[in-house]
């Protein structure tokens, strides 16, 4: 039998040399992903597969729990410097940020919220472009995300040392 012999049953769906067509519509690798691809909420490319893929920079539509961990363990870091800042301030400290002292000056309230404000805003772009590589070398902008919340604990541990003693 034949390709031409068989049922139209049985020929349906082939490519060219008898592999099975499973894809419909245009292939959805034709177009890089895009730092916006990030923000859908039906985003399937949660890890690369191809070595060739992971050289330079590329996007992920999902991410993992470990990132969502880092990156609310750096907003609670933040809001807990925050408070233990305002602390050490009414024991005689000095802030020495001169944008956090510009908002100490309009109150606790309005320091705390830019706090929180301003590291919420950076970590989108952290996340985003987590595998975006630094001046074209092997360290990657997601490397940062462990060493900010590193330097948090450290700094809220000296923090917690000046209270303490």
């Amino acid at each position: 039998m034949t390709t031409t012999d068989r049922p139209e049953s049985c020929g349906a769906g082939l490519e060219p040399g008898g592999i099975p067509a499973r894809r419909a519509g245009e292939d959805r690798r034709a177009r890089r992903t895009s730092p916006l691809d990030a923000l859908r909420a039906r985003g399937r490319r949660g890890r690369v597969r191809r070595a060739s893929e992971r050289e330079g920079a590329y996007f992920l539509d999902r991410f993992d729990a470990t990132t969502l961990a880092m990156a609310l363990s750096l907003l609670a870091l933040t809001l807990i410097d925050g408070l233990l800042t305002i602390e050490v301030l009414d024991r005689s400290g000095e802030e020495i940020n001169p944008v956090m002292r510009h908002f100490l000056g309009r109150g606790h309230g309005p320091f705390l919220v830019a706090k929180y404000c301003l590291t919420a805003a950076g970590l989108p772009v952290l996340v985003v472009y987590q595998n975006w590589p630094f001046w074209g070398t092997r360290f990657r902008v997601g490397y940062l995300l462990p060493i900010f919340v590193g330097l948090y604990v450290a700094l809220v541990t000296y923090q917690l040392r000046l209270l303490g003693g």
